[in-house]
C-alpha cells in the first residue's frame, strides 16, 4: 500500500434488491431502472475525469455499470474476479435489517462482522481487495485506474486506507486519493 497511488472507485448502479435492502453478495442481480440512469450520469461525470483503464467485477451489475461509462469515455474494460462483491452464504437474499433484528443487533451496526461461517469473512475481505487493488496499481504504473465493484470492497478499501469504514452509494464515483501518508476519499463531482 506503500506504493499505492491515486485511483477511483464507483460502486454499481441500484438494483431491486438493494431497493429491498437484501444481501446481494455473488447472486448476480442486474440494474434496475434506477441503477442504469445512475450508471448514465457517473458516466457523464467520470467523462470530466483522465481514465486510463476500467477494471470491473464480473457481476452484471457492476459490468453493466462498468459498460455504460466505457461507452461514454471509450475506454475497454478489463475484468477481475477478485472484484467480486462478498459471499453472504446462507443469508444471500434475505433482507439485512431482518437479520440484523433476528441475531440481536442495532439497525445500524454493520454486518461484516456478524456474518455466517459459509460466507466470506471479512479480513478475508479485506486481504481479497488489498491484493486485487494492488496487482492493477503495480501492473498500471502512471495510469489512471477505475475500479468498477460492490459495497464490501468500498467498505474493505475505505476502512483499509483511512482506518474507518466508509459507506459508497450507489452509482457514485469516489476518488481515493493520497497525500503523504494519509488517504481521503471524496465523491467526483
Amino acid at each position: 500500500m506503500d506504493t499505492w497511488t491515486n485511483f477511483l472507485f464507483l460502486r454499481h448502479g441500484q438494483t431491486d434488491w438493494n431497493l429491498e435492502g437484501r444481501f446481494q453478495g455473488v447472486a448476480d442481480i442486474p440494474l434496475n431502472a434506477t441503477g442504469i440512469d445512475q450508471a448514465a450520469g457517473a458516466a457523464t461525470i467520470l467523462a470530466r475525469q483522465p481514465i486510463d483503464r476500467i477494471v470491473s467485477s464480473p457481476l452484471i451489475r457492476a459490468l453493466k455499470t462498468a459498460a455504460i461509462v466505457s461507452e461514454r469515455i471509450s475506454i475497454p474494460i478489463d475484468i477481475d474476479t477478485q472484484l467480486i462483491e462478498r459471499g453472504f452464504g446462507k443469508l444471500e437474499g434475505l433482507v439485512v435489517n431482518d437479520v440484523k433484528r433476528d441475531i440481536g443487533i442495532s439497525l445500524d451496526v454493520p454486518m461484516a462482522r456478524h456474518l455466517p461461517p459459509d460466507a466470506e469473512q471479512w479480513p478475508d475481505t479485506v486481504a481479497r481487495t488489498q491484493a486485487a487493488i494492488d496487482t492493477w496499481l503495480a501492473r498500471c504504473p502512471g495510469e489512471t485506474l477505475l475500479f468498477v465493484a460492490h459495497h464490501g470492497l468500498f467498505a474493505a478499501l475505505s476502512e483499509l486506507l483511512t482506518g474507518h469504514r466508509k459507506e459508497g452509494e450507489n452509482g457514485v464515483p469516489y476518488e481515493f486519493q493520497r497525500s503523504g501518508a494519509v488517504w481521503t476519499i471524496t465523491k467526483v463531482k
